[in-house]
This record gives structure tokens, sequence and C-alpha cells, in this order.
């Protein structure tokens, strides 16, 4: 015997021969188990009474229909009504969820709008008092103070730069104090104002 892959058609034969044998095996122990007994006893019932026997097998054959019709219809009913509860439950559903998700859309649209106004309104309410407690205090210089101040506030801030502001310190002598703050695009720092003490020991050592 030589070593060979069995062809295609053997192994279909193979397989065929094992799933014939396996029914045979099923048939025969059906037979033997199931249907000679009922066979054997509905002889011997048929002996007995015949007239019975004979009505229980007419009506069997009679009801054999209808009774498959009823499990028939009585399956087909409530798989339909199955899957049409599910149907019906899965529309609703989605309908209930499409409503409530346009409801939370627009309740936030709303809040939207009122969050705005309300912010617009606060920011007004604040420059608007601060334009007012500036003018008071600056007079006209304010605006500009409020006109820079808004503009950090409100637009993108900018720097701070160091600018010599001269100041008054007393009645008596005049002091040159630095201090921080904010300067506009193409502002130059203000000059030092220069101490009248210093101008005129300046002049002397000129004048020798």
């Amino acid at each position: 015997m030589s070593d060979r892959e069995p062809s295609a058609k053997e192994y279909l034969a193979t397989s065929f021969d094992k799933s014939a044998s396996a029914v045979r095996a099923y048939t025969d122990k059906f037979e033997t188990t199931y249907a000679r007994p009922v066979m054997r006893k509905s002889t011997q019932y048929f002996e007995e009474v015949p007239v019975t026997a004979t009505f229980v097998a007419v009506f069997a054959a009679f009801a054999f229909v209808p009774v498959a019709i009823f499990i028939v219809f009585s399956l087909f009913s409530v798989l339909s009504l199955f899957f049409l509860a599910v149907s019906t439950a899965f529309i609703l559903s989605s309908t209930l969820l499409l409503f409530f998700t346009s409801l939370l859309l627009l309740t936030l649209c709303i809040a939207f709008f009122f969050a705005v106004c309300t912010t617009v309104t606060l920011v007004s309410t604040y420059v608007g008092y601060r334009l007012v407690t500036l003018v008071r205090s600056n007079g006209r210089e304010g605006v500009a103070l409020w006109v820079d101040e808004t503009k950090n506030r409100i637009g993108r801030p900018r720097p701070m730069a160091r600018r010599t502001v001269a100041r008054k310190a007393s009645e008596e002598s005049e002091s040159l104090v630095v201090v921080e703050s904010e300067t506009t695009a193409g502002e130059t720092p203000l000059a030092a104002a220069p101490d009248s003490s210093s101008t005129e020991t300046l002049k002397q050592e000129q004048s020798d």
C-alpha cells in the first residue's frame, strides 16, 4: 500500500458512509425503542376494543390538520406580536429621545442667549462706572485712561512699561518718582523733569 492522501471523492464517500451509518443507527434505535412497542400496543388495543380503537384512529386523523394549523397560527401570532411590540417600543423610545434632545438643545440655546445678554450688561455697567470714576478723579485725562483701561480689559493686554513721571512730593521740594504704568502703542515715555537745585548748581560750575 502506498502512503497517499485520499482524494476528494474518497473523502466525500467516507463522510457519506459515516452519516448514513449514524442515521441508520438512530432509525433502528427509534424503531426498536418507540415505533415497535407503539404498534404492538395499538394492535393489541384494536384487538381488545375494535370499535373504540377505530373511533380514536379516525378522530386522530381528522383532528391532525386542525391541531397542526392551530399550532402554526399560535406560533405565528405570538412571534408577530413579539416583533410588533419590540418595533413599537423602539420607535416610541426613539421618538421620545429625539423630543427630549430637541428640548435640551432649545434650553441650552436660551441659556446661552441669556448668558450673553447678562455678560454684556454687566460689562457695560462696569465700564460705565469706571468712566464716571476716572472722569471724576482725573478730569479730561480720565477719558484717555478709561479708553486704555477698557482696551486692556476687553482686548489683548499689553505688557507693562516703565515711565518716569515728575510728581510733586511736597510744597518745598520736587523729586523724581518712578511709577509703573501702561503705555500705548507709539507712545514714548515722558522725560524726567529736571530738579531746580541741580540746574542752578550746573550753571554755577559753568560760570566758574
